[in-house]
């Protein structure tokens, strides 16, 4: 399959977040900003001798999960919590709130995640790629209000060392 030489950017792309239930329950991010970013870490020891980096050397480190953030502009906070015929909301499934149903990606008594799927479509129509994060866990979540819209920034990480990058 050949591959584009076109740049990709926040138009080719599209979040889906996916609890753990089956058939999961799944939000396509609406009115995203188009900021989504992630970061993986790799960790390194540096083994100086007496201080010098010269004669010392280098170990790997630990491993650290990856960090991932987006922002959104939101119309409901609240929907199938409610109401059960509503549509399930952003705020609703990243808080797992009651009467939403929504399960976690992780096992009984861990910290509740969900799967972060992250589509780029190539312009060309020629090598679109799926980025997946098994186990985001939220670390907070900042809801603000704009002139233009009210945001929800979301930051958390990836209980992974790397997400499974694959064209789709």
């Amino acid at each position: 399959m050949a591959v584009s030489n076109l740049a990709r950017n926040l138009r080719d792309g599209e979040l889906v977040i996916k609890d753990g239930s089956t058939p999961a329950k799944s939000l396509t991010v609406l009115l995203d900003e188009g900021d989504l970013s992630w970061t993986e870490r790799q960790r390194t020891i540096e083994v100086k001798d007496r201080g010098s980096v010269a004669q010392g050397h280098l170990r790997k480190g630990d491993e650290d999960s990856i960090a991932i953030s987006f922002s959104a502009k939101w119309t409901q906070l609240l929907g199938r919590s409610v109401n059960a015929g509503d549509p399930l909301q952003l705020y609703e499934l990243l808080t797992f709130a009651d009467g939403t149903g929504a399960v976690s990606t992780s096992g009984p008594g861990e910290q509740q995640t969900l799967r972060f799927e992250f589509t780029v479509l190539d312009p060309a129509g020629l090598a679109t790629e799926r980025i997946a994060f098994g186990k985001v866990y939220r670390e907070s979540l900042t809801l603000s209000e704009g002139d233009d819209a009210n945001l929800i920034a979301f930051s958390g990480r990836c209980f992974e060392v790397s997400p499974t990058v694959a064209r789709a």
